[in-house]
């Protein structure tokens, strides 16, 4: 057989049906056929890919309060196609304000939420994302005492941390605890907060994460009725037999750290009024920056409501179906003596203590903004351990020797 007659031989060999065939020639023509593959492989990895987040976009999941859409300032955007202003009355705006997106309360009527006065409600104004050891355990004992509640704890503008134990355990053990991230600036649109929102200087100052939590535990309540407690309330016995009150805190005010209201209870629009259109942020008395805008004006406004000037006077009837429950409801350890919850026993000293938690206290208040340094010790007789470990189990359990 001579070699024309060949044609097994290889694509270069004489005689084959690539006889004409440079290698460089077959070398390009085999990358081309090699880049049509992976360009067809590469658009339907693409394909699948896009179909894919389509359908986790639209069946995952949303508890944040946030999307993807272009995020447009509610402080800066026209009110209107027809009235280029923004909220604070400037006329350089550009882009329209958007409908602002719902919130998990919103997806229903007001009017067929379960019950309003089943609501409560704890804010966590400080940006963490987060619950500490402490805040926890305030809201596992409102839980746990109170069963029929649900019990919503609100992250303002920031996602929740949920890989965080103790949240882990909340929500494990608690069908009614509800963690919720929002949006602030759809949380006030529309309300009588906006304006002080976007136009005024709230947030310069020491205490302007407290005054925003003032402004919106009473913004809360008048949206959605209900429950309000501060994130130091240890729980230690049912709440739902109380309605429409605050408390004393001693013989001179009353306190914001705990408050009832029926939806839209009239007490309440006074109240956000007040705190609008009395706002201060720098005054000279240090008690009174921390006061005026949360405890004060709750002792101011209740004043004007019930038409009385002493705290003594406030009573059901004056006050036209608000109540004012007595020190020992929420304030058994005034904040003077707060110290003592966190105090170690001497090594002699056996027997009962927490003399002042009679059947009276339905919480008591632990100033954590002033107690947040005093250490826990676990395996201590700490009174507040004491107390965590009756009605926070489940967070005590989980706690670290010293918190």
């Amino acid at each position: 057989m001579t070699s024309r007659n060949r044609t097994d031989v290889g694509p270069f060999s004489i005689g084959s049906r690539w006889t004409n065939v440079r290698p460089w020639e077959w070398l390009g023509q085999q990358s081309a056929v090699g880049w049509s593959v992976t360009k067809f492989l590469l658009l339907t990895a693409g394909a699948v890919y896009f179909i894919s987040f389509v359908h986790w976009s639209n069946h995952f999941p949303q508890h944040t309060g946030y999307s993807v859409q272009a995020m447009v300032n509610r402080g800066t955007c026209c009110l209107s196609s027809d009235h280029l202003q923004d909220i604070c009355g400037r006329t350089n705006c550009t882009l329209p304000c958007p409908k602002p997106k719902s919130s998990v309360f919103d997806d229903h009527p007001t009017e067929s939420i379960v019950d309003h006065n089943q609501n409560a409600f704890f804010i966590e104004t400080s940006g963490s994302g987060l619950l500490t050891i402490r805040q926890a355990c305030a809201v596992e004992s409102l839980a746990l005492h109170n069963p029929n509640l649900t019990v919503n704890v609100l992250f303002m503008d920031v996602p929740i941390n949920t890989s965080v134990l103790v949240l882990q355990q909340l929500k494990e053990k608690y069908s009614n605890i509800q963690l919720v991230s929002i949006d602030l600036d759809d949380y006030l649109a529309g309300t009588v907060l906006e304006h002080w929102y976007h136009c005024t200087e709230w947030n310069k100052g020491s205490f302007y994460v407290n005054n925003l939590s003032n402004g919106l535990r009473l913004l809360t309540l008048h949206k959605y009725g209900g429950y309000y407690f501060d994130l130091d309330i240890i729980s230690v016995r049912p709440v739902t037999f109380y309605r429409n009150f605050v408390a004393v805190q001693d013989v001179t005010s009353l306190n914001n750290d705990v408050i009832h209201a029926d939806l839209k209870n009239p007490f309440l629009e006074i109240a956000i009024q007040d705190f609008v259109l009395n706002f201060k942020q720098v005054v000279l008395n240090l008690a009174e920056i921390w006061g005026h805008n949360g405890p004060s004006l709750i002792t101011r406004v209740l004043r004007k409501w019930c038409n009385v000037t002493d705290i003594e006077s406030m009573d059901y009837v004056p006050c036209r179906g608000f109540n004012v429950l007595p020190t020992s409801s929420f304030h058994p350890v005034h904040y003077g003596q707060m110290k003592t919850l966190f105090v170690l026993p001497s090594a002699n000293e056996t027997g009962a203590r927490l003399s002042w938690l009679t059947e009276r206290v339905i919480g008591v208040h632990v100033w954590n903004k002033l107690s947040k340094n005093q250490p826990i010790y676990k395996n201590s007789t700490q009174d507040y351990i004491r107390l965590a470990r009756a009605h926070c189990p489940n967070v005590f359990s989980a706690a670290p020797d010293v918190f």
